[in-house]
């Protein structure tokens, strides 16, 4: 049997594997949002990280107040290390998508 998760829930967003998976999820919604009428207009370059910090940390918050997570010390700092690498890769999957996307084709 493979240790790699077939399906995607709550329990996953904190771990490793569960931060990439989301990262590509947070950029894939910041960008079906830039096409969104009221919202897309809004969203630009300068405004696109601090939408993935803002998408980053509600995942991290939902997910600790959906599964009932403890908030004591240590667990309030694992949640906010999830949060900064979810972030970063979120940023870091956008900036990729983007310059693969506007690279010119041969």
């Amino acid at each position: 049997m493979s240790d790699i998760p077939q399906n995607f829930d709550l329990n996953l967003v904190l771990t490793a594997a569960g931060a990439t998976v989301s990262a590509a999820l947070i950029a894939s919604i910041i960008e079906v949002l830039k096409k969104a009428p009221v919202i897309g207009p809004w969203i630009d370059a300068k405004r696109e990280p601090g939408a993935g910090v803002l998408l980053s940390l509600g995942l991290v918050a939902y997910t600790v107040a959906a599964l009932q997570l403890p908030l004591d010390l240590v667990s309030l700092a694992s949640y906010f290390v999830a949060f900064l690498g979810i972030s970063a890769l979120a940023s870091k999957s956008h900036d990729l998508a983007a310059t693969v996307t506007s690279s010119p084709t041969p």
